[in-house]
């Protein structure tokens, strides 16, 4: 069935709203007053076999760079590094269980072995947690994953990588997030921002410490993005959301100029008014969520 002329519009609000004011961000944030060149540099780039993470390996191996492709599914894996190595770009297909520390420290091991070091390190792997708080923390084990998909595994590839960049003076550390950590009034997600917000706090404050040594971070705030992550959780079925293309991009244009941070437009409205008013953003949140809570329903949740 095709979409009234009013539902488009409306669509289409709701998508720029997602896509951040990319030029001010860049301006005021960045530290690379010069684009970066990015041939010949290492990328490893976790959840590399599907959605952002597949997408921004083709990207990142067409602007030159070689690329660490890291997931725990092999066959998804070597097949995204034999597109990339068919169409002339570099990949190196390497699987891990980022859940398992002593495998995170391995493949740093292996990184370290096969390609000397890595100059860009984007965490992008992550688990996703939709559910009311209560029930989430009935389900403990889902709590302790979540943490260790979302914060402990990527601040463990930075512990065991982080060195190198510093002895090289130049790295540069993109940390995947989601727009509910400068929101934060997202019910159903405290588990799953929480996490991120972790990530955040360790992300910003690596510029703060590093970003004189020459290695630097940025955060990116996406917003709803349309990959395989989602697709099982049937809420967000028809809602607006970005191609993994556009969130992909949005890395690239993070290695290039090396921002603090890229985030929506409705993210740092959300922000403003939660910062002013957070009253009003409980009564706005709550006045959307009136009725009973959902039923916990397969898709969950979901990791990448």
């Amino acid at each position: 069935m095709s979409k009234s002329p009013l539902r488009r519009l409306t669509e289409q609000i709701a998508l720029a709203s997602m896509r951040p004011p990319i030029s001010p961000q860049i301006l005021v944030n960045r530290p690379a007053i010069k684009p970066v060149n990015l041939d010949g540099k290492r990328v490893l780039l976790t959840g590399a076999s599907s959605g952002i993470g597949e997408a921004g390996a083709e990207r990142f191996a067409r602007h030159g760079a070689t690329v660490i492709a890291v997931a725990r599914r092999r066959d998804l894996l070597d097949a995204v590094a034999e597109r990339i190595t068919t169409a002339g770009g570099k990949a190196v297909s390497m699987p891990c269980d980022l859940s398992d520390m002593d495998a995170v420290d391995a493949l740093v091991a292996d990184v370290e072995k096969r390609v000397g070091g890595v100059d860009i390190l984007v965490n992008n792997a992550g688990r996703s947690i939709r559910r009311p708080l209560a029930e989430s923390l009935e389900r403990w084990h889902d709590v302790e994953r979540t943490m260790v998909l979302n914060y402990y595994a990527p601040l463990r590839l930075i512990r065991g990588l982080g060195p190198g960049m510093l002895a090289r003076g130049d790295g540069h550390i993109i940390n995947v997030a989601t727009w509910g950590v400068l929101s934060e009034a997202s019910p159903l997600f405290s588990v799953y921002n929480a996490s991120k917000a972790a990530l955040s706090a360790v992300s910003r404050n690596i510029e703060t410490e590093w970003g004189r040594r020459g290695v630097h971070s940025t955060t990116l705030y996406y917003p709803l993005v349309a990959t395989p992550m989602i697709e099982p959780t049937k809420a967000y079925d028809g809602m607006p959301a970005l191609t993994s293309e556009e969130a992909a991009e949005w890395m690239v244009t993070a290695a290039r100029t090396r921002p603090v941070r890229i985030a929506p437009r409705m993210a740092l409205a959300a922000k403003a008014l939660n910062t002013v008013g957070p009253r009003w953003v409980d009564a706005l949140v709550q006045r959307r969520r009136r009725g009973d809570p959902p039923k916990p329903a397969p898709g969950d949740v979901v990791e990448t």
